[in-house]
């Protein structure tokens, strides 16, 4: 016992021993002069394309970096098996998939395609061991696929309801009604299918031959037979109203596919035809190049390819179908942002309609939009779910036979009810400018369309935007808005004001009073009151002479400005500014301010006589700083300070107020006085002798009144012992007396005449 034991491990031996060829050590192979990578890879390995993966396997960066007697490692047992494992594996899906695989097990199937997809990339990478491990998982998937298919092969169901777009509703033969028929319902023999208005369906046999049911068709699966020795496969379909579209598998080994229309047996190698069956008849078209076979009445009638035929009771009329139409919009893999598609093509010459299809996927196994006999070259596609959509036309003849398809095209539906970003960062709203133009800069999304006050907008790749935009004077509204390709619209807007640059002027009230040019207060506070052309609100700047900032103000509405300064016995000098919404000075008034507290000064002349008989006096002089002159209550004229007036007098006493105001209100009051005297003196004695005896001196004494007062001087004439002496008395105006001495002299004295006169003139004799 221990001897067979010891035997069967010595004969197991060998087989243990035997090298993995993934662990096979590489084949060293000689680089020599003119070889080159390719070739030495392409003999060796078989695919010169791997020579990436030979120069990893030898560390070399480069081909440049081969040089001639360098010995190359090759992993020939290596890809010898990883190719073999993925031949196998191909082989195997092959078989599976001939056999209905893609119905019967799909999950299996595409596990088998995805492993041996694995496989490949695994190759391209030199990682042989995973290439045989995922190329024998598919295979493994792909037996099981075929176990499943040659088991499924052999039950009644024998094809599958593959696309349901509407109402879709079968009969099997043990149904005594109708029921409605879903995705992935499985079709026996002789079971009645038939589509409703708006309602398609699609039928998958085993060897992924399809026939598209149209709406309002009616047919029948009269048999589905296959032979499991030879692969043979017979399917009859039986068409009582309605047309369909049939894309048959040719690389399957179905013997015959067989289409029976009421009094018409039809037999085709054809692998792309369409047949209609209504009451005006019988229509067939083939689009393949092998015949499509029609039997009525004992005679058969051949249809070549792009040919049709119309079967009624008249007889068959053949017709060349007409060429694919050239699909026009939308463009291909178009994105389109609206809730429908608009649908366009150009129009096909001799066209009657247009059959239009839109489906889910580039093989129109789902089928959203059947729409047939379109009189015009355009449909809009409505109640399409945001998703990707592929879409074909075809033209319909006078005789109602569709033509070739169109070249397919793509597009997609996408919801977007977001608005695109935008922002405005320059200028800022409200803003107040002083040149003609400003730059709008912001930023949106790239691939939006914008426009500036309704004209386009230049977008940089990153979303950005800058623009010039000329203004008008006064306020310029700027609206910034973008379009996304769904049609969402975002509006920035924001109003700047635009105010030419202008020398604004200022001027400050008549009011105010002035002195030697210089605004002047009576107190040390000054208030100025101005007007400006300046934009109301804008900023007023007071500086002192130094350029110190004093205050801050506004314009009012009506551009008016007003302040309090500070003034003291010394000018001070002021200037106003008026600001720009910048800052920038636009207009400046310099001005002068002082306190003014001393009244203005008059000065006459002449003085104005005592008294006077005359009854105008002429009065004139300076009156100072004043601006007003006032002679008891009436206005007198000045003229660069001077006044000259005349005074009406009424006899006797005469008293005027002469009144002068300055400009800030200070005032000076001259009383003027006179008196207007028209009666001479009255003389009340005179008195001539000698007082001290006859030898003193000779004394003359005369008494007088008079209301303005007497002269100083008064002459007289005497007689001393008959000769005549002449001569003045000295009058005495407060007392009324006036006196002369005349020294002694003998003789008899005589007075002859004495004249007395008043300050206004009036004389009187004695």
């Amino acid at each position: 016992m221990i001897a067979l034991c010891a035997a069967g491990i010595a004969l197991s031996l060998p087989a243990a021993a035997e090298t993995d060829p993934i662990d096979a050590p590489p084949e060293m192979v000689r680089f020599s002069d003119g070889d080159t990578i390719r070739g030495i890879v392409g003999e060796y390995l078989r695919d010169p394309d791997l020579w990436p993966v030979v120069l990893a396997l030898n560390n070399i960066a480069s081909p440049a970096d081969l040089v001639p007697g360098i010995n190359l490692a090759l992993p020939v047992r290596q890809v010898f098996a990883a190719d073999s494992a993925l031949l196998t594996s191909l082989q195997a899906i092959q078989r599976a998939t001939a056999e209905g695989a893609r119905i019967f097990a799909p999950t299996e199937i595409g596990s088998a395609i995805e492993s041996r997809d694995t496989a490949m990339s695994h190759r391209e990478e030199g990682a042989w061991r995973q290439v045989v491990s995922f190329a024998g998982a598919a295979t493994g998937y792909a037996e099981e696929a075929l176990d499943i298919s040659i088991a499924q092969r052999d039950r009644a169901a024998e094809a599958v309801v593959s696309d349901v777009q509407g109402r879709v509703e079968g009969r099997a033969p043990a149904e005594p009604t109708w029921s409605n028929r879903a995705l992935d319902d499985i079709l026996v023999e002789f079971e009645r299918l038939r589509t409703l208005s708006n309602s398609t369906t699609q039928v998958t046999f085993r060897d992924l031959s399809r026939l598209r049911l149209n709406p309002n068709s009616n047919a029948t699966i009269q048999r589905m037979r296959s032979d499991p020795l030879t692969g043979g496969e017979v399917t009859k379909v039986s068409l009582a109203e309605g047309d369909f579209y049939a894309l048959l598998n040719q690389l399957s080994d179905k013997t015959a596919f067989e289409i029976e229309v009421p009094g018409v047996e039809t037999t085709t190698n054809s692998a792309d035809f369409w047949i209609k069956n209504d009451a005006s008849g019988a229509r067939f078209v083939n689009y393949d190049s092998p015949g499509l076979e029609i039997a009525r009445d004992g005679d058969t009638i051949v249809v070549g390819q792009n040919e049709g035929v119309v079967l009624t009771g008249a007889g068959a009329q053949r017709a060349q179908v007409l060429d694919s139409p050239l699909l026009a919009a939308p463009a291909v893999g178009e994105v389109i942002y609206t809730a429908a598609a608009t649908l366009d093509w150009e129009p096909e010459e001799g066209a009657e309609g247009y059959w239009l299809e839109v489906a889910a996927d580039p093989g129109f196994n789902q089928m959203k939009v059947t729409e047939w006999g379109i009189r015009d070259s355009g449909f809009l596609a409505e109640g399409l779910a945001p998703a990707r959509y592929h879409w074909r036309v075809a033209a319909l003849d006078k005789l109602g036979l569709p033509g070739a398809w169109s070249t397919p095209r793509d597009f997609t539906l996408r919801v977007d009810e977001t608005p695109p970003f935008l922002t405005l960062l320059s200028p800022a709203g409200d803003t107040i400018l002083t040149a003609p133009q400003v730059e709008v800069l912001g930023a949106s999304e790239p691939d939006a369309r914008l426009t500036l006050n309704g004209a386009p907008l230049q977008v940089a790749g990153d979303g950005s935007f800058l623009a010039a935009l000329a203004l008008a004077p006064g306020v310029n509204a700027i609206t910034v808005a973008a379009t996304d390709p769904a049609g969402n619209v975002s509006t920035r807007s924001l109003n700047v004001v635009y105010r030419p640059a202008a020398a604004v002027e200022i001027t400050l009230s008549d009011s105010i009073p002035r002195v030697a040019g210089a605004l002047a207060a009576r107190s040390d506070k000054l208030s100025v009151m101005g007007q400006s052309t300046g934009e109301p609100g804008a900023e007023v700047v007071l500086r002192d002479e130094a350029g110190a900032e004093v205050l801050r103000t506004r314009l009012t509405a009506d551009r008016s400005v007003s302040f309090t300064v500070p003034v003291d016995e010394a000018p001070r000098g002021y200037r106003i500014e008026v600001l720009a919404p910048g800052g920038a000075v636009e207009g400046t008034l310099d001005f002068a301010a002082l306190s003014d507290r001393l009244p203005p000064e008059i000065s006459l002349d002449l003085p104005l006589p005592r008294a006077t008989g005359e009854d105008l006096v002429q009065v004139s002089g300076r009156a100072g700083d004043a601006v007003r002159l006032q002679l008891d209550g009436t206005e007198v004229p000045l003229t660069d300070g001077a006044f000259d007036l005349t005074l009406m007098l009424k006899p006797g006493e005469n008293a005027f107020e002469l009144v002068a105001s300055d400009a800030v209100g200070n005032v000076a009051v001259t009383p003027l006085r006179t008196l207007y005297d028209i009666e001479p003196p009255e003389i009340l004695r005179v008195d001539l002798g000698r007082s001290q005896g006859p030898d003193g001196p000779i004394e003359i004494v005369a008494e007088a009144r008079d209301a303005s007062g007497l002269r100083q001087a008064a002459p007289f004439l005497i007689s001393i012992g008959g000769a005549e002496v002449e001569g003045f008395l000295r009058c005495d105006s407060a007392s009324g007396i006036c006196r002369a001495s005349l020294p002694p002299e003998p003789g008899a004295l005589e007075l002859i005449e004495l004249s007395i006169e008043d300050y206004a003139g009036n004389a009187a004799f004695e």
